[in-house]
């Protein structure tokens, strides 16, 4: 089993590479598709949740729908994390994840047309 270091050290260099997709991926539970970045993400880090979290977001938020949403998700030291949604300079929807072990640090995605997508694959 690797640490939550190493994670975040091999997320870093697997996401680095992400500069477009291949592949979109879905659930029958999704109201979405996401990317090979979101993909890698979720299978390092052990965080397929949140999908699970942008799921319930994009379906009680319909604003969220409407243009692209910058995505942050800042996992802190004590192993609490924030989710925000933003347009521009407006946060359309933000919410804290009492714990979780996902990996630190500031892990940026983006929303649009109903595909969730890593940073760099805008």
């Amino acid at each position: 089993m690797q640490d939550i270091e190493e994670k975040r050290l091999k997320l870093i260099e697997k996401l680095m590479f992400c500069n477009g997709t291949e592949n979109y991926y879905t659930s029958p539970h999704l109201a979405f598709k996401y990317t090979d970045g979101v993909k890698i993400f979720c299978d390092i880090a052990e965080a397929y949740w949140l999908l699970d979290i942008v799921n319930s977001i994009v379906k009680t938020k319909p604003e969220i729908n409407e243009g692209l949403s910058a995505v942050k998700l800042k996992v802190k030291t004590d192993n609490v994390a924030v989710i925000t949604f933003k347009d521009g300079t407006k946060i359309r929807y933000k919410q804290v994840i009492p714990y979780t072990d996902c990996p630190k640090g500031e892990w940026r995605f983006f929303y649009e047309n109903n595909v969730f997508f890593w940073n760099g694959e805008y």
